[in-house]
């Protein structure tokens, strides 16, 4: 067992995911394929934009489709993190049936809802990969490099998930406001635009963002060709871990309490 899951926990937590998947998309006429074109409508709506329209670049490329691929690298992971965290904080509300009539570990509910950002994030590597081949560009050893990376990023999001589920039982507020939180984010970290361009004291500051340290990685490993920065990933490696460890003991000490509020 680890962290108190066992095998048939990691099945349930799949099923969960497929469950969620289906429902989300229940009645439309194309089904779980939104799953697919929803991130590649935006994915290429972003590209048109600054690649085409904005044509923006970035110092020392000498196209604009550099820009395009450093700022998807970035946005790509974001857009695992706002899906994973958006999804999760409404998770057990949402599954407030299944949690009051079935016995089960219900902070499998959140894990599984986490799940669901892989759907968008795979779409995004895949355009990415495309755009990189597009630009002239290869991939390289460095590329397994992303393994880690990714584990460590959907390890934090989990942990993330069940305090942010098991808080909003008892605060609904969450799930409206998070998605503001979210957005604002994006606007405060480096992705639309490099480090170098804010005040030197922010960037100092911006060390301590997890969102930063999670998206750098990636135009490391798939632009630079270089591995990650290790104290970047030390540092999200502990938060990753503290919260693990917080988020279950916080989800599990308030689950007995959820019946009453759902």
């Amino acid at each position: 067992m680890l962290l108190g899951f066992n095998v048939e926990d990691v099945r349930l937590i799949l099923n969960l995911f497929r469950m969620r998947i289906r429902d989300r998309y229940m009645g439309s006429a194309l089904g779980a394929v939104w799953a697919i074109l929803h991130p590649l409508l935006l994915l290429g709506t972003y590209t048109f934009v600054f690649g085409f329209v904005l044509k923006s670049k970035i110092p020392g490329a000498d196209t604009t489709l550099a820009y395009t691929i450093w700022m998807i690298s970035g946005f790509v992971p974001y857009l695992a993190f706002s899906e994973a965290l958006n999804e999760s904080a409404n998770s057990v509300v949402g599954s407030a049936s299944l949690v009051k009539n079935i016995v089960f570990k219900s902070e499998t509910i959140p894990v599984a809802a986490v799940l669901t950002a892989a759907v968008p994030f795979a779409v995004g590597m895949l355009f990415l990969v495309v755009l990189l081949l597009v630009d002239g560009r290869g991939l390289t050893w460095h590329a397994v490099a992303l393994v880690p990376v990714v584990c460590v990023q959907f390890a934090f999001l989990a942990g993330a998930a069940l305090f942010l589920s098991a808080t909003t039982v008892f605060i609904r507020d969450i799930a409206h406001i998070l998605p503001t939180l979210t957005m604002l984010l994006l606007f405060f970290t480096p992705i639309f635009y490099p480090i170098e361009a804010m005040p030197a004291a922010i960037q100092k500051l911006t060390f301590w963002n997890p969102l930063y340290q999670m998206v750098r990685p990636y135009s490391d490993i798939l632009l630079s060709h270089r591995l990650p920065d290790w104290r970047g990933l030390a540092y999200l490696v502990g938060l990753a871990m503290l919260l693990m460890v917080f988020g279950l003991r916080y989800f599990r000490s308030l689950k007995g309490y959820f019946e009453m509020k759902l």
